[in-house]
């Protein structure tokens, strides 16, 4: 009689090429037609019309090479790629990179080919900061791969703020408001890091905090130091290499550097003492940390702002403008999954004149379009999408009508439109080189003023900055007003004085509101802040007004806190500037230092590169080649066990094009003896929508069998003995595939394969216990004999679930899956998974309900393994015990047969709860150790077709199946990501009896 299995299905990861179980999509809707374009170091794929923009970028691309090169000290022996997209909603859909794009994400450049990949901006400005941001990112793998010291893996030694902080110092300086702003925050409130601090906390901005670092380094020892350090860094670790090539601690450094930047940035009185203006309306206390892009409503009663107050992601929250009470939740990704992302870095909503709709900026179906929510039926009713332009963004509507005012990108340029509601038409009524970004209509809807990059100054040789402008709606006549030249003068806001605006301007190293009266041309300004009233960004809009109440974020404290004001008031304290003059010095983060800055000297002369000849530019035709993308999982390793000595390791790799239009994956694998080796090759093609791929493998599967075995010996007595079984059931399947996204997070599967299974059997004998034995002589008995079939499978996966520290809090999950076997056997399988997560701060309750069987005639074929209900992904505490022996009602023993059969019905439930994390939802706050304990009760029952589940707790009868039970407590540890281990404690119950708790292990997410 069989008494115990035991089925190990080897982890083979080449098989989730196929397709993920779960897992959201990349957007993918559109096919691009790239072209490629030749610089003397660079190779452009593009697949824009305006050629001179595919120059320019050519240019800017060589200017930043030229930059770098002096600094850095290395040189490219071939062309780099750069690849580029018209918008970001393109962007997130390339194929050049495999993972998921962020809205926050400005670029990406990739380590193995050194791929730059990137849209264009809404600036010129914008566009030519992230190109020289990305292409230090070139540089830095270009060192790691090309030095014999160090190779591309180094790149972990080597902490984040590193990274991007040095890609931000030689993109921009020292002279920079932002970071400036953020770091005289951090030292007023005594938060300022140390380096060992920046390196373990996820609190402290890599971009901010590691371009200040990199600053201070060039300013205190020279930017010769900038690649030693950063080579030393990636061969021994940032605290040696400061040892060695600074001859300090990394401790006594951090001292060094906050004092040298507090020295400097804290020379103001409005550092020490201020007066905050307004009430904290919405604020930590009753929100998130980053509570921006605020809107309100034009009846004053509402306000509409981002902010990640949930703590899993960033989403869109109505609140009461008066209390600052959130009333409810306008978007977030679980619910409103038909949308891709909405658009939160640098734009904000926009309110219809009655208050009733509230429109904002999302990506959807590789679109960016604006949503159009009513508050009414509390749910999105339109949808604007704009023909003829790439991107739109900043949506602004009439005080007076059903007009939509927008930046639109087009081919690298970005001009105001205006949209007519009703009519479904747009004018553009700018329309000129310049980039114009942020409109704000004049109460009486006849004007709209928005910032531009064209130069309003007579002066010559000065940093180029943003200003104001004001265009007729009706006739397109642009007036330019000059406030602070070379400083950076956005979010302009219209009073209901239609001669008085307000604005933003870090003419100072501040961000402080302004008034600018374009009749006089006087500029008064307004607040004295040492932070200042500013978003995630320069360019996120911080200010909204209705009628006379202002409100604004502000900065303080590490957090984004939304202030609420009066105009009336705040206008009393208004200073007028009798000389409007931008003091650039003031954004420095250091003072100029005796050691000469290249980076300086080129940003501030924005020299080009010499001796570049025009027939270096060319264009040429694109080769698809495939080069190396990705190697993981390199291991190896001998073992030996309970079942004697073996072999384990694996190694996989990835190959593409460079625009990963076709991409090749390969994987070898071996955990056990010679017989487990196995491995597989795809090909996928990945040119439009619809993803194809064609495999071939070779897959061992491994079981074992505990078997009781009666033989008759030569007196004529029997002998009853426990055997062990392995069995060995190798597939080789060639399979075709193909998996159509229907947006982020839906998608079909559908697959025809042909795989031919053959089996191994081998025997020890007499298995005296269940414990360890390191020697055993193994028979090989009779198998059953190999087959072919055909398979024919297809799959409806839903996921929109929000991940938390070790497994999905919020949204659902649902997989529903058949298989058909063509021939041999007659056979069909269905799956159906359904997972459902409901979010109760900071805690979420998860139920599963799941169901696999074999169906038709051979479902119970000896050639296929069933199925054990106890392994620990379905139902815990199972997989080992003392209570297996026969059915019995009065016993405490259960028969091994009641969890194995050829179909499963489980299901899960569990509170989870943060234990260590961030302090606003954790037990205990760590920002190192991420991890949950979850209370859990695990359900489910197997059987076959010749047995049948019964509604009872007890049972004698082997061939009713009676459901069995556990309950208990695990505890999840996320390991940086890269794993996650669940060990368990879990209280079996079944033939109605509480067992004794087990001990076990998961090495996977939450389900």
């Amino acid at each position: 009689m069989r008494t115990f299995i035991i089925i190990i299905l080897l982890g083979w990861s080449c098989l989730t090429l196929h397709a993920q179980y779960f897992g959201q999509n990349k957007p993918s809707y559109k096919k691009f037609d790239f072209q490629l374009y030749k610089t003397p170091h660079f190779e452009i794929y593009h697949y824009f019309n305006n050629d001179d923009l595919v120059k320019q970028l050519g240019r800017q691309a060589e200017k930043w090479y030229y930059y770098h090169q002096q600094v850095l000290l290395d040189t490219f022996q071939t062309r780099n790629p750069l690849i580029f997209y018209s918008n970001h909603a393109d962007f997130q859909q390339t194929t050049a990179v495999s993972s998921r794009i962020d809205v926050g994400t400005g670029g990406v450049t990739e380590g193995m080919k050194r791929r730059v990949v990137m849209p264009v901006a809404f600036t010129k400005a914008q566009t030519d900061h992230v190109l020289g941001h990305e292409l230090v990112h070139a540089f830095q793998y270009h060192t790691l791969t090309s030095n014999s010291d160090v190779n591309l893996m180094a790149i972990n030694n080597i902490p984040l703020w590193m990274i991007e902080g040095m890609a931000e110092y030689l993109s921009l300086g020292t002279a920079n408001s932002q970071t400036s702003i953020w770091m005289r925050d951090a030292l007023i409130n005594n938060k300022f890091p140390s380096l060992e601090q920046m390196t373990r906390s996820y609190r402290y901005s890599p971009y901010r905090y590691g371009h200040a670092f990199w600053a201070f380094i060039a300013h205190q020892y020279g930017e010769q130091y900038i690649p030693r350090l950063f080579k030393a860094t990636a061969q021994h670790g940032y605290q040696q290499a400061i040892g060695d090539v600074l001859m300090l601690s990394d401790d006594s450094l951090s001292v060094i550097w906050k004092q040298s930047l507090k020295e400097h940035l804290l020379n103001n009185q409005a550092d020490s003492t201020l007066t905050i203006i307004g009430e904290r309306l919405i604020s930590k206390k009753n929100s998130g940390r980053y509570n921006l892009n605020p809107s309100i409503s034009p009846n004053g009663k509402y306000v509409v702002y981002l902010s990640e107050r949930d703590v899993y992601d960033i989403d869109l929250f109505l609140a009461d403008s008066q209390s600052g009470d959130v009333i409810s939740r306008l978007y977030t990704a679980s619910s409103h999954d038909e949308i891709d992302a909405i658009n939160y870095l640098e734009t904000s909503g926009t309110w219809s004149p009655d208050s009733r709709f509230f429109a904002f900026i999302a990506f959807k179906q590789g679109v960016s379009s604006c949503q159009v929510y009513d508050l009414q039926k509390k749910q999105i009713t339109h949808e604007i999408q704009i023909e003829g332009q790439d991107e739109i963004s900043w949506p602004a509507w009439s005080p007076v009508n059903n007009t939509i005012a927008f930046a639109a990108l087009k081919e690298g340029n970005s001009d105001i439109i205006v949209y007519n509601f009703d009519e479904g038409t747009y004018k553009n009524i700018t329309n000129n080189s310049y980039s114009c970004i942020q409109p704000s209509w004049t109460d009486n809807g006849q004007f709209i003023y928005f910032v531009t990059d064209k130069d309003v100054s007579a002066q010559q040789n000065k940093q180029k900055g943003l200003n104001l402008a004001k265009v007729s709606v009706e006739n397109s006549q642009i007036s330019y007003y000059s406030t602070f030249d070379g400083a950076k003068n956005l979010n302009p806001t219209a009073t209901s004085n239609a001669e008085e605006v307000l604005f933003l301007s870090d003419r100072d190293g501040r961000r402080n509101l302004y008034l600018l009266n374009t009749t006089s041309s006087e500029i008064f300004q307004i607040t004295h802040y040492p932070t200042g009233i500013i978003g995630l960004t320069d360019y996120s809009p911080a200010l909204t007004i209705a009628a006379d109440t202002l409100l604004y974020t502000m900065l303080w404290n590490g957090e984004y806190s939304i202030l609420k004001t009066s105009l009336q008031h705040v206008l009393r304290n208004k200073e007028l500037i009798e000389a409007p003059i931008a003091d650039l010095s003031a954004s420095r983060l250091l003072p100029h230092s005796v050691i000469p800055s290249q980076v300086e000297t080129n940003l501030y002369f924005n020299r080009q590169p010499h001796s570049l000849q025009p027939d270096s530019f060319f264009n040429a035709r694109i080769q698809n080649r495939f080069k190396l993308d990705y190697v993981g999982n390199a291991s190896a390793g001998v073992m030996t066990g309970r079942f004697g000595t073996g072999m384990a390791g694996s190694i996989e790799a990835m190959f593409s094009d460079v625009l990963g239009k076709n991409m090749l994956y390969t994987a070898l694998s071996i955990n056990g003896e010679i017989y487990d080796f196995g491995g597989q090759i795809a090909y996928i093609s990945q040119r439009k929508r619809v993803k194809l791929g064609i495999g071939l493998s070779h897959i061992p599967y491994r079981t074992g069998t505990y078997q009781y075995q009666t033989d008759t010996l030569s007196d004529g007595t029997t002998s009853r003995s426990l055997n062990y079984l392995f069995r060995r059931t190798f597939e080789d399947k060639l399979s075709i595939f193909t998996f159509i996204p229907i947006n982020k997070t839906k998608r079909f599967e559908l697959g025809a394969s042909y795989a031919f299974y053959n089996y191994r059997i081998e025997r020890i004998k007499d298995v005296r216990s269940y414990s360890q034995i390191y020697s055993a002589d193994k028979e090989r008995i009779p198998a059953p004999d190999g087959f072919g079939t055909g398979i024919l499978d297809a799959a409806y996966v839903i996921d929109n679930a929000k991940m938390g520290l070790a497994s999905p809090v919020e949204g659902k999950r649902l997989r529903i899956q058949v298989e058909h076997y063509l021939h041999k056997l007659q056979m069909q399988t269905l799956l159906v998974d359904f997972r459902r997560y409901i979010f109760i701060k900071p805690y979420s309750l998860a139920f599963r309900l799941y169901h696999y069987g074999r169906y038709g005639k051979d479902s119970d074929s000896e050639r296929m393994s069933e199925l054990f209900l106890g392994s620990p992904w379905f139902i815990r505490g199972y997989d080992m015990g003392s209570f297996y022996g026969d059915e019995s009602t009065n016993a405490s023993t259960i028969s091994m047969n009641q969890l194995i059969g050829t179909r499963l019905l489980v299901s899960n439930l569990e509170w989870r709860i943060p234990f260590t994390g961030p302090k606003e939802i954790a037990w205990i706050s760590s920002g190192l150790l991420f991890s949950e304990l979850a209370l859990f009760l695990d359900a489910g029952v197997s059987w076959n077709k010749h047995s049948y589940p019964v509604a009872r707790l007890t049972t004698n009868n082997s061939t009713q199946r009676i459901p069995v039970f556990s309950g208990g407590l695990a505890y999840r540890i996320n390991l940086f990501g890269a794993i996650i281990l669940e060990p368990y404690y879990a209280f079996p119950f079944h033939q109605n009896q509480m067992k004794k708790g087990e001990f076990g292990l998961n090495i996977f997410a939450g389900w």
